[in-house]
């Protein structure tokens, strides 16, 4: 892997379940983002958060939560309520993101592309919208032969879990892949 610029662009990212599309949280790439995937603006997207320290500074969670989700041992994607103390970017509707779905790069990326990049970022799935997620950089590149990409590795895990945690470490899941 060359070294590649990851500041105020779009980009394909190989994370542990499938390539994904992550961008900065700026306006432009928000609005590029839904343009380039043909996707809906009621579906929200998920923001990717570099480590567990970070999450603290975006939602309450508490530390038996986090250490619940270190050991998880499935991928996942947290949803969560976003620290009121958080301004979320202007163009983003408040009622809309109260809750906010996260992942964190050190369960998902690897050490040598997650210390290149600048957090938060949006993230959703690589692939245009109904199609099957990419596994591969040459996938994700078929989709969106225009945006660079990182090329990491054949991302062959199911897709994550997601959830929310009900009264403390209770889970509510909302989509369980993992037996």
């Amino acid at each position: 892997m060359g070294r590649i610029n990851l500041l105020y662009m779009v980009f394909l990212l190989p994370t542990d379940t499938c390539y994904g599309l992550a961008w900065e949280l700026c306006e432009q790439d928000f609005q590029d983002i839904y343009r380039l995937k043909g996707r809906d603006f009621s579906k929200r997207l998920a923001f990717l958060v570099r480590d567990f320290d970070s999450l603290r500074e975006y939602t309450d969670i508490t530390d038996v939560q986090i250490n619940f989700l270190k050991t998880y041992p499935h991928p996942w994607s947290v949803v969560l309520r976003k620290k009121s103390t958080w301004s979320i970017p202007y163009y983003l509707d408040e009622k809309e993101y109260e809750n906010i779905s996260f992942r964190v790069a050190e369960k998902c990326i690897p050490a040598n592309i997650r210390n290149s990049i600048r957090y938060p970022l949006f993230l959703t799935s690589a692939n245009l919208s109904g199609k099957s997620e990419s596994k591969t950089l040459i996938e994700a590149r078929e989709s969106f032969p225009q945006v660079d990409g990182i090329d990491g590795w054949i991302c062959d895990r199911p897709p994550s879990d997601i959830f929310t945690f009900w009264e403390g470490v209770d889970i509510l899941y909302f989509r369980k892949n993992s037996k």
